[in-house]
C-alpha cells in the first residue's frame, strides 16, 4: 500500500512541476467603487494603454516608440488576468513579436484619489517574473482601440491630464 501512496504522491509532484511552473495565484479584492479598466491608462515603461472593459473581459492597446502591443484578459474582482503580446520594430520591416502573461490590480490612490494599476508581466505562461508593470489612469480621456500605426488615430502628444509623479504612498510591498 505504502508503494502505491508514494507512487501517487510522485505523480501528483510530477504534475504540479509540469504545470504550474509559471505564475503566482493572486488572490482577486473587491472592485473599488466607480473602478472600470475601461480607460486610457499611462505607464511609464509602456505609455498609453487603451483599454475597454465588457463584462469580465478587457481589450486593450498600447504604444510607446517602437513597441506596440495588445492585451486581453478577464477581471476577477479588482484583478484583471491578461495575455500579452507585443511588437517592436528593432529592425525595419522586421518586427520581433513577444508573448506573455500579467496581472494588474485596480487600486484608487488614497493620498489624491487617482486610479492606478498595480501590477507585474511575464514571458510566456509565467505571469509575474517579467517586471512591474504599474500605470495611472489619465482624465478625460476615452479608450480608442483603433489603428496604433500612427495618423490621428494614433496621436498619444497630450499628457496634459496626467501627472506623472511617483509621489504616491503605496508601495508594491504592501498591495497583495
Amino acid at each position: 500500500m505504502s508503494v502505491l501512496r508514494s507512487l501517487g504522491f510522485c505523480m501528483m509532484l510530477a504534475s504540479a512541476i509540469a504545470c504550474g511552473g509559471g505564475g503566482q495565484s493572486i488572490t482577486p479584492g473587491k472592485m473599488p467603487e466607480n473602478g472600470t479598466y475601461t480607460g486610457v491608462f499611462y505607464s511609464t515603461q509602456y505609455g498609453e494603454m487603451h483599454m475597454v472593459q465588457d463584462g469580465s473581459t478587457v481589450h486593450g492597446r498600447y504604444e510607446l516608440d517602437e513597441r506596440s502591443g495588445t492585451i486581453q484578459g478577464e477581471v476577477d474582482g479588482d484583478v484583471l488576468n491578461f495575455e500579452w503580446v507585443e511588437n517592436k520594430a528593432m529592425v525595419s520591416n522586421r518586427p520581433t513579436e513577444t508573448r506573455g502573461h500579467g496581472y494588474f490590480r485596480y487600486m484608487i490612490d488614497k493620498s489624491n484619489g487617482d486610479h492606478v494599476l498595480k501590477g507585474r508581466w511575464g514571458l510566456g505562461d509565467d505571469n509575474y517574473n517579467g517586471g512591474e508593470w504599474n500605470a495611472y489612469k489619465m482624465k478625460n480621456r476615452e479608450p480608442d482601440l483603433g489603428s496604433s500605426s500612427g495618423g490621428d488615430d494614433g496621436d498619444f502628444s497630450d499628457d496634459s491630464d496626467f501627472d506623472d509623479s511617483e509621489d504616491s504612498e503605496e508601495t508594491g510591498d504592501d498591495l497583495f
